[in-house]
């Protein structure tokens, strides 16, 4: 099963390379091979290795300090810098903005994590109070070409933005998904330079965000490579859709 969606993920990826980022692959699923394609060579922040805050229920809660996070490192511009509004997004290290708040659900709500098990989400901006109705940015000082994660609580719009903060101007930039489904955008080029996520003005937790700065489409050097793969892909496609009858 999952030969057949890597072979479908792969024919996408090169319509990309053979047209333009306007033709970006945005997913928004449960299928397990979809999503592992998706997380292929790609870093996965699980927040599993911070301190989380034991929740019940969502219902608005101060995050003491030792439960927010902003980066693993802001001074490394190799990765994502998290933030709830506030934060210079040209230099996220000089101004970090609010942090999110890490969360470690029990009770009734034990099962609403995707890795073992902290979850994460906004705080309203300049204050300490989670699930309410705060966003989430996140900052990629080197631009990566995809992003995701998996919507464990709520539903959630992910944007992506260039450089300046501000929203991409050509091809697939957004997408919603509600809870127990992954979303995301793999561009084919490094262009997203970071992303907000809102809730609508209802709380919202995520787990396993994904991103990539690889771009799978630059080994592709010509329309008769790509007619090559295509062909390679679409055979694969055969294979597998005959092995499945």
């Amino acid at each position: 099963m999952h030969s057949f969606w890597a072979a479908r993920y792969l024919i996408a990826l090169l319509a990309v390379g053979a047209s333009s980022v306007g033709h970006a692959i945005t997913i928004n699923t449960t299928d397990p091979g979809v999503i592992s394609t998706f997380q292929t060579g790609a870093a996965i922040e699980t927040f599993d290795t911070l301190s989380g805050l034991s929740i019940t229920s969502y219902a608005s809660v101060a995050v003491p300090a030792g439960n927010q996070f902003s980066s693993r490192n802001l001074a490394n511009p190799n990765l994502p810098a998290f933030n709830s509004g506030g934060a210079t997004f040209t230099n996220p290290a000089a101004n970090p903005g609010t942090p999110i708040g890490i969360f470690d659900p029990a009770g009734a709500i034990a099962a609403e994590f995707r890795s073992a098990n902290n979850v994460a989400g906004p705080l309203e901006v300049g204050s300490d109070q989670a699930f309410g109705a705060g966003f989430m940015e996140v900052i990629f000082l080197n631009a990566v070409s995809k992003v995701g994660f998996w919507v464990t609580h709520g539903t959630v719009q992910l944007i992506l933005k260039d450089t300046s903060n501000t929203n991409l101007a050509s091809g697939d930039f957004t997408v919603t998904g509600n809870q127990g489904f992954f979303i995301g955008i793999d561009r084919g080029v490094a262009d997203i330079g970071g992303i907000t996520l809102i809730g609508g003005n209802v709380s919202f937790t995520i787990d396993d965000f994904t991103s990539s700065a690889s771009t799978p489409t630059a080994t592709v050097p010509d329309v008769g490579s790509t007619l090559s793969l295509l062909g390679m892909a679409f055979a694969g496609l055969t294979w597998c859709a005959r092995r499945r009858v």
